[in-house]
């Protein structure tokens, strides 16, 4: 949501109209209610900010964020499906914005999960930021899987 706000440029004092436009089902069945115990008018005075957190509390209890946190904590990539590994993790960190706070952190988590030959080039050549090192780690996945891939051609030949 945050990112159609930036997008169409979405005044401040419009966003939370524009946000509960998009809700649907039990979330706009939710927002009748609230509005039911204030006022259209109040209701729609609340920053974006105060929508998020409310919309979190009600949909997202403190036992999923938690079970999401370890999730992302202990992530680590299954064989070489770095597309896969990457892509839980982006998710996660989303939605677990307190494991990974900042860039570095995000970049230490999501290199912790790789095996430890990824892990240390990636690491050696610093990468600037969290999406120069999820690039570095996918071309040296590649590598090691044409590297297996041809190692195993070379064995049935002989």
């Amino acid at each position: 949501m945050e990112s159609v706000f930036h997008i169409s440029d979405c005044a401040e004092s419009c966003q939370v109209k524009y946000a509960i436009f998009t809700l649907q089902g039990k979330a706009l069945t939710w927002w009748n209610s609230y509005v039911k115990t204030t006022n259209l008018e109040a209701a729609y005075a609340i920053r974006w900010k105060e929508l998020k957190e409310m919309l979190i509390e009600e949909y997202c209890p403190s036992h999923k964020i938690q079970n999401m946190e370890a999730e992302l904590w202990n992530l680590t990539m299954n064989g070489s499906d770095v597309v896969g590994y990457t892509r839980t993790f982006q998710e996660l960190a989303l939605l677990c914005p307190n494991i990974v706070p900042t860039e570095k952190k995000k970049f230490e988590r999501y290199v912790w999960g790789q095996p430890d030959n990824i892990q240390v080039n990636v690491i050696a050549s610093k990468p600037a930021k969290i999406g120069e090192a999820i690039r570095m780690a996918q071309e040296l996945n590649s590598k090691k899987v044409r590297n297996k891939d041809a190692k195993a051609v070379e064995n049935k030949r002989k």
